[in-house]
């Protein structure tokens, strides 16, 4: 009777242990299950302080990437705030229901923006997503809360040292409802440097919001990397809460400062990514494909590159299926492994040149196809 009775317990102890090890294991596998949906999104911050962009240890906070987690690929533009501070000013970012310090300032006279628009809902429930850009704003404007939301047509361009660039300007007023972007006029276009905002001598927006900026290959070298901003105000007619009857005033609104990054590459950059592959043709024969391309004259290249897939749109993966020894206006590649008689193949070309240890490459061909034999 003694043994059976300690037979039972035994068993019942085996199957407690059973039970906390499968129990423990779900757990886990929750746990695991939950971190699975949660990754990691890329997020680009500017951060205007008073009508300028900010500096932090003298690089300016312009289209900054912040990194932050996310669930099922979305945070909260909280989340990034949190984050971006971490990283430049930490400690100096509160939010409690509402934002009450912003880049170590003490003031809830805050704006925010994602892609150019306006919050829909508060700093703690907007969404944001992977790509997304965020504007942050320290307001200037203190008494009539008329600080105007402004940004370019293009949030970064790509020129040649020595030619010109040309920008629109636009904007609404951050607090209104009225959300309908207008041109803003004489706004002073500069650069920022480690030391801030620079003016461009003579460069301001004209009545619609356009201004053009001269590369002078004095100023703009190729390989780096340059911010425009603007500064200025726009003249428009806001409610004077603070005054007996509310009356309506006119104002000058401050602009909350845009960005746009500019890289000034050299002309020979510019000219091998301009460059075209063209005349692609694939020929099969028993065995094997033949692909035949032509480049486009001006700008030589190293080598070529081949891609190929089973898909004419995907599928190609960003490693070369084969890489040529040499560059010219032709070039030719025959492909005689992992074919399978009837499966039909797509190829593109690109062709590839090394500049100042850097591998800059052409356009792509059109992807051409063909049946194995």
């Amino acid at each position: 009777m003694k043994a059976r009775k300690l037979w039972t317990r035994k068993i019942l102890a085996v199957w407690i242990a059973l039970s906390l090890l499968f129990a423990g294991s779900a757990v886990w596998n929750q746990q695991n299950a939950y971190a699975a949906e949660q990754d990691t999104i890329s997020v680009y911050v500017t951060l205007s302080e008073r009508g300028e962009i900010a500096l932090a240890d003298g690089q300016p906070m312009a289209d900054v990437p912040v990194k932050v987690k996310a669930d099922n690929g979305t945070a909260t533009v909280d989340d990034v705030m949190e984050a971006f501070h971490q990283l430049y000013k930490p400690g100096e970012y509160t939010c409690d229901q509402y934002v009450t310090q912003l880049w170590g300032i003490e003031t809830s006279n805050t704006l925010f923006f994602i892609n150019d628009l306006a919050l829909t809902s508060g700093v703690q429930y907007e969404p944001v997503k992977d790509g997304d850009h965020i504007t942050a704003s320290v307001n200037a404007d203190d008494r009539y809360y008329a600080d105007y939301y402004c940004s370019f047509d293009r949030k970064s361009v790509t020129a040649v040292s020595g030619d010109t660039v040309t920008l629109k300007l636009t904007g609404y007023m951050g607090m209104s409802e009225e959300k309908t972007p207008v041109s803003i006029a004489n706004a002073q276009i500069g650069v920022i440097t480690d030391q801030g905002f620079q003016a461009l001598e003579g460069v301001r927006t004209d009545e619609n919001g356009n201004f053009t900026v001269r590369l002078s290959k004095e100023q703009y070298e190729p390989g780096k990397t340059y911010i425009l901003s603007a500064i200025g105000t726009v003249k428009t007619t806001v409610t004077d809460w603070s005054a007996e009857g509310m009356p309506s005033v006119e104002v000058e609104a401050p602009l909350i400062a845009p960005a746009c990054i500019l890289k000034i590459e050299s002309g020979i950059v510019a000219g091998v990514k301009n460059t075209k592959i063209t005349s692609v043709k694939a020929k099969a024969s028993k065995g094997s494909v033949l692909i035949t391309w032509k480049k486009s004259a001006g700008y030589k290249v190293d080598c070529f590159q081949i891609f190929r897939s089973v898909k004419k749109d995907s599928g190609y993966g960003n490693k070369a299926y084969f890489t040529t020894k040499h560059g010219g206006l032709n070039g030719w590649y025959r492909n005689t492994k992992s074919l399978k008689k009837g499966n039909r193949y797509y190829y593109k070309v690109r062709g590839v040149r090394v500049v100042d240890g850097e591998k800059i490459y052409t356009n792509y061909s059109v992807p051409v196809g063909v049946t194995a034999k």
